[in-house]
């Protein structure tokens, strides 16, 4: 293989600038179901700071907040590099704010990404319940109130992405028929043409000059950390 032909393969892959947002109120299981559906011919980089914090645990004594500073700003750092690589993308996460949700999307709509989510949903008892065995408590009265707005908000998210699935995953019900709707749902969006006119405009330079990555001809790696700086604003 020529070293241009190497260089250049990466942008030639399936899933460039695609990202799905895995959003659900607290104990709707939206890490198991991710890792039953996103699996296929394309690998999405998983997005998500809460599997980065066992890293940490027994180094500063489950002092979460010191904990938290630190994986946020590991993760800083590794979604640059995986939009730098323009990778397959799966966000995880609770969505009960809508206004990070938005800041995020658009964050990644700015680079070029085009986006969905997949809405896992529960009932309010089968999230307690599972939030209930976690390693770090999750206080009920926060799942309640997380739960009444993220349902709140679900209308809204619907209308925002266009690429929209819901998966219920109370229990039984994530059954082999769900999996594989949902599996050719991850399948069907990262294999599906660009629509972003910022990412279509970004590929079609990269590939007719041979560049691999955003850095540094079409957007500095400095310049990414530095926007997503965004990314963890409360």
């Amino acid at each position: 293989m020529k070293l241009k032909q190497f260089l250049g393969e990466g942008i030639n892959d399936k899933g460039i600038f695609k990202a799905v947002f895995v959003a659900g109120h607290p104990g709707a299981g939206k890490t198991y179901v991710l890792s039953k559906i996103k699996s296929g011919r394309v690998e999405p980089r998983i997005v998500n700071t809460d599997k980065s914090f066992p890293l940490f645990k027994d180094i500063w004594n489950d002092d979460w907040g010191k904990i938290a500073v630190k994986v946020k700003s590991m993760n800083k750092k590794q979604l640059a590099l995986y939009i730098n690589s323009l990778l397959p993308l799966a966000v995880d996460g609770t969505a009960n704010k809508t206004s990070v949700i938005l800041r995020r999307s658009g964050l990644l709509e700015s680079f070029g990404y085009d986006i969905g989510m997949v809405f896992i949903n529960t009932d309010l008892e089968t999230a307690i319940k599972r939030a209930s065995k976690r390693e770090r408590e999750v206080d009920e009265d926060f799942i309640r109130e997380a739960y009444k707005k993220i349902n709140k908000a679900k209308s809204f998210y619907r209308s925002k992405f266009q690429t929209w699935i819901e998966v219920n995953n109370n229990e039984g019900e994530l059954n082999d028929k769900a999996i594989l709707h949902a599996f050719k749902f991850m399948g069907s969006f990262y294999h599906s043409p660009l629509l972003n006119p910022v990412g279509i405009e970004y590929r079609d330079e990269m590939r007719k000059n041979g560049w691999k990555y955003l850095d540094p001809n079409v957007r500095p790696l400095e310049e990414i950390n530095k926007i997503l700086g965004a990314w963890y604003k409360k």
